[in-house]
């Protein structure tokens, strides 16, 4: 009879973060720094105690500063979680891992287990509360650069309906998707470029800008000539009309 074979494990998150770890602290001492910085990141994630030891020989013969504070990072998330670990040593390791400030390092702080002493609690709570303020002034930066972002894109929009409607006397509802078009037109060039013409990649922005302003141009005379130029005079028209055009243009 043949052996029967057997079933392979099924994956899931738990078991793809046990491999990401166990490949992390095979490759903590690889030659090339990119590879020791993944995996530095992927025992924080991980969290896996088993490779404290190696994380201690890889952090001592480290010499790149950016993967030495990963190292770091990961260390001392490991020490955080880990239930046997000294007050001192575990106050430092939440004191770097609140000096990182970001979502993984709120999500961490929140792990410390609730057996730890009241010092620990305490310091713990200072970190969160500092992390808290520097992800909430970050968030509010956020919100001021995209509201300016968006403001910006809604101005250029008014001041060409202004021009178009003072010099022209006609009301362009489609002057939004002719900006869309600039912009498409500018990020196919750029992925043409990237394709078929890779050593030209750093000149794609400049030679994608210019053919942005000639196609989009190209497009606006043919709109003129094919259906502004007969409603000169009667603005409600080319309201209608421009207005349709835009819906054809964003299909």
């Amino acid at each position: 009879m043949p052996a029967k074979r057997r079933p392979h494990p099924r994956q899931n998150n738990r078991i793809r973060t046990l491999i990401d770890a166990a490949l992390g602290t095979l490759r903590l001492m690889s030659p090339d720094p990119q590879r020791r910085l993944a995996a530095a990141n992927a025992v924080f994630k991980s969290r896996d105690a088993s490779a404290l030891k190696l994380l201690d020989e890889a952090l001592a013969k480290e010499t790149d500063p950016r993967v030495k504070k990963v190292l770091a990072e990961a260390r001392a998330a490991i020490l955080i979680v880990a239930p046997n670990t000294p007050d001192a040593e575990r106050i430092a390791a939440i004191r770097l891992i609140g000096a990182k400030g970001d979502n993984d390092a709120l999500a961490l702080l929140r792990a410390v287990p609730a057996s730890a002493s009241a010092e620990v609690k305490a310091v713990t709570a200072s970190a969160v509360s500092s992390v808290e303020r520097s992800l909430a002034f970050w968030e509010v930066g956020q919100n001021v650069w995209y509201g300016l972002s968006l403001g910006s894109v809604l101005l250029l929009a008014a001041i060409g309906l202004a021009i178009t409607f003072g010099v022209m006397g006609v009301i362009n509802m489609a002057h939004g998707e002719m900006v869309m078009i600039g912009a498409y037109v500018t990020f196919v060039v750029q992925e043409i470029i990237r394709q078929h013409y890779p050593g030209l990649f750093d000149y794609s922005l400049a030679i994608a800008l210019p053919l942005a302003f000639l196609i989009a141009g190209f497009v606006g005379v043919l709109i003129e000539r094919g259906i502004i130029r007969f409603l000169y005079g009667r603005p409600l028209e080319t309201l209608l009309a421009t207005c349709g055009l835009s819906l054809i243009l964003q299909q």
